[in-house]
């Protein structure tokens, strides 16, 4: 098979750790990867059908509690390709940070508008690292789910601090 997404990758990686619903994958990904890397329900099914037909996935349809319900196993060849992808060297980090892009032409704003949007960026920071501090790292079966936790953590502390420091430069007095 040809080299496969991040995100198709992310979905077979969850699927390493059980059985799982598509809905049950989503719930996986925003409760993980999601700090560095989401998916949509939009996503997700498309490429479960892609990798149904390319044999990556099995498909066991049921009926639980009157409702059909697919559960989606990971295949043998499903796990190789996981493999064959998580053992690639990994491509230098590329970031989309909307904040940054709006940063880049604040120059059109007045100083005051600047100073209350980094405000509520800096709200809306302090709100996600709370949500981050509140998943307890003991909960993960392995160390390297808490070594992304972690890094998590320390770079909403990172942000926190940097935007801290841009507020305060902003709203000192200009000689």
């Amino acid at each position: 098979m040809a080299s496969i997404s991040t995100i198709e990758s992310i979905i077979l990686g969850c699927l390493t750790t059980r059985p799982m619903s598509g809905y049950e994958i989503k719930q996986l990904i925003s409760l993980s990867t999601s700090l560095f890397y989401n998916a949509s329900y939009g996503s997700i099914y498309p490429i479960l059908r892609k990798h149904e037909e390319a044999d990556l996935v099995c498909v066991e349809e049921l009926i639980e509690n009157g409702r059909f319900k697919k559960i989606y196993h990971l295949t043998e060849k499903g796990y190789s390709t996981f493999l064959a992808w998580l053992e690639e060297p990994p491509q230098p980090i590329t970031m989309k940070n909307d904040m940054l892009v709006r940063l880049f032409f604040y120059n059109n704003l007045t100083c005051e508008k600047q100073c209350e949007i980094i405000r509520m960026y800096l709200d809306h920071l302090r709100d996600f690292r709370q949500r981050l501090e509140g998943i307890a790292a003991a909960a993960y079966s392995d160390p390297y789910k808490e070594y992304t936790l972690c890094w998590g953590k320390d770079f909403y502390v990172f942000l926190i601090e940097w935007y801290e420091n841009l507020l305060n430069d902003l709203e000192k007095p200009s000689m």
